[in-house]
């Protein structure tokens, strides 16, 4: 019988969250055993109260505030009994197969460090939410595939990041949990990014199903913090020999994003997270030498799955789409046998 550990995070979530735990009490047991965690961040909507009184066998942790998704899974995996982690939205709603499928793949390939779900919207099931995540090599994240119709019959392929996926605990043990530096965005970005930088994969297994209540959030807070902490991971994993090389098409984006930060009112944000990163250097710098130490796999090998292409979440715009993205496009095709 395998043992796996489920975190969940609940912020305000009462309206969601019961069906993502109904969801994992339900999943085929036949070769699991399914520990549940769900580790709160300061809710005052009765969501607590709530898990308490219709799921009495759950584990909650009680942050002290609230500590950003990264930093609340953390507290999870400090005590996750399992030996597959998983760490969860409120609002994802899992098929009864999907643990599973993902500790069975897991067991299959040990070069796997990950393994990452198919995710539909709840509303539309014949639609994908995410089949793993695409990463411009400025750093710049976008779901693969949103948007497009469940092509069904797919083989597992690698992913630059797994947005949510499962690891075994013994790569947990190796890279750690969640950078805490990181509030909210891009932490699941970085997980993967040391994951793959200690030697393991990342892999999508289509056959793995989450259904998520998807609400894209177009907010100027949400693009500070997401440009921020893009820039702090790109600092913090990626050798200076590959940050030089990418530095012009960095330069470029950078460019793009502040002329789009002064016309949608963000501005002052945008600056305010160049002064951020820079008092953040010195721990950066720290991180960087310690994964130097601990890196098994060069930038070559990492970036081989990178776009040179850019897409944006929520943004479509002629200028992205027929001048920016194809010069980043160019620009990387000479680059990249260097790295």
């Amino acid at each position: 019988m395998k043992k796996v550990t489920a975190i969940i995070v609940n912020w305000n979530d009462e309206n969601v969250i019961g069906e993502c735990i109904q969801s994992l009490l339900d999943q085929d047991k036949t070769e699991i055993d399914i520990d549940i965690i769900v580790s709160d961040n300061r809710s005052n909507d009765g969501s607590v109260d709530s898990i308490r009184k219709n799921f009495p066998s759950i584990h909650i942790i009680e942050n002290e505030k609230n500590l950003g998704f990264g930093s609340a899974v953390n507290r999870g995996l400090s005590v996750a009994r399992g030996e597959y982690l998983i760490f969860l939205n409120s609002d994802l709603v899992l098929d009864s197969k999907c643990i599973g499928e993902l500790t069975k793949f897991l067991d299959s390939d040990s070069s796997v460090g990950g393994v990452v779900p198919k995710i539909l919207h709840v509303d539309q099931r014949d639609t994908i939410n995410s089949l793993g995540v695409l990463i411009n090599y400025t750093g710049i994240a976008y779901p693969n595939l949103i948007g497009q119709k469940d092509p069904k019959q797919i083989e597992p392929f690698e992913t630059a990041c797994g947005g949510i996926f499962m690891l075994k605990k013994e790569v947990y043990e190796v890279v750690g949990g969640f950078d805490e530096n990181l509030f909210l965005y891009h932490e699941d970005h970085d997980l993967s990014w040391r994951i793959r930088l200690a030697g393991w994969k990342l892999l999508v297994n289509p056959k793995a199903t989450m259904y998520h209540h998807y609400n894209f959030n177009k907010g100027v807070k949400k693009i500070y913090s997401s440009e921020k902490n893009r820039l702090y991971i790109l600092l913090k994993n990626m050798e200076y020999k590959t940050l030089i090389l990418i530095f012009p098409a960095l330069i470029l984006v950078e460019l793009s994003q502040c002329f789009h930060a002064a016309t949608n009112g963000w501005f002052i944000l945008k600056i305010k997270s160049y002064l951020e990163i820079i008092k953040l250097l010195p721990i950066i710098a720290e991180k960087k030498r310690g994964l130097k130490s601990a890196r098994k796999i060069s930038d070559k090998k990492i970036t081989h799955i990178y776009q040179g292409s850019l897409s944006v979440s929520g943004v479509k715009n002629p200028l992205l789409t027929h001048l920016l993205s194809p010069i980043l496009n160019i620009y990387w095709k000479l680059i990249q046998h260097l790295i």
